[in-house]
């Protein structure tokens, strides 16, 4: 599908039902728990991986720093301090990729799941961090923190309007990773005005309740729910826009 195609299907905006799309979005959750749970805990791994690297400055900081409470800090001291600074911007935008990446890889398994099918060539959770996607999604991750950034500054209430077009550009990218960022942001922003309403109804219910599942198994339950949140926006997709593409050729899109 072409850009424009894909601009089409959106400003032809079928109606959708919020309980179909709901109750779509559970039967769809039966199949990928599994792979939403491994998207949380990959993405605790890489945050935890990352936070103790971030610890190394604090620790040299620790040997370097002034004995008494009212001496200035000397010049290691700041040096240490700038590192760490340095480090933990780093940090977001490690994490801020790898979370893209996984959330758009695990989409294009939802759509294999979705398709009752148990495996694709070319489809896992790493699909999307080779050379050839790397940089978009480093731009696009970056774009969206400063959507997030902006729309915040804005008042804080825009950043609830933002949500939704920043999880369809995800949802795009996934199945359209050879769009350009502008035409990806072009689109998501289309449909997430098209839609707004019924996927912020939707994201704002499926998070309550994956939140009380989880919270009522014993906290961790959380890790193995919180995945039902992606669902609807896939669903809402599905219907507005829909998958032409080919059994075969799907699988070739991130290879």
């Amino acid at each position: 599908m072409t850009f424009p195609q894909l601009l089409e299907k959106i400003q032809r905006n079928p109606s959708v039902d919020f309980g179909n799309v709901f109750s779509d979005a559970f039967n769809l959750y039966q199949k990928v728990w599994l792979q939403g749970l491994l998207l949380q805990l990959l993405g605790i791994l890489v945050q935890y991986g990352m936070s103790m690297i971030l610890y190394i400055p604090l620790l040299v900081l620790g040997f370097v720093a002034p004995d008494q409470p009212g001496e200035d800090l000397n010049g290691a001291s700041i040096f240490i301090l700038i590192v760490f600074v340095v480090m933990y911007l780093v940090m977001i935008v490690v994490l801020a990729t790898f979370n893209f990446g996984l959330q758009a890889a695990f989409y294009r398994i939802v759509r294999m799941k979705d398709r009752n099918k148990k495996t694709e060539k070319g489809v896992n959770f790493g699909m999307f961090f080779k050379k050839k996607h790397l940089k978009k999604i480093f731009i696009l991750s970056m774009a969206h923190i400063g959507i997030s950034i902006l729309a915040v500054m804005l008042c804080i209430l825009p950043i609830f309007y933002v949500l939704i077009p920043l999880q369809f550009a995800i949802i795009i990218f996934a199945f359209y990773p050879d769009l350009s960022i502008n035409d990806i942001y072009k689109a998501a922003f289309k449909l997430g005005n098209a839609k707004w309403g019924i996927a912020f109804g939707l994201m704002l219910v499926s998070g309550i309740l994956a939140g009380l599942v989880g919270l009522l198994a014993c906290v961790i339950g959380i890790y193995f729910t919180i995945s039902f949140v992606y669902l609807p926006g896939y669903i809402i997709y599905k219907e507005v826009v829909g998958f032409y593409e080919d059994e075969d050729v799907i699988a070739q899109i991130g290879a």
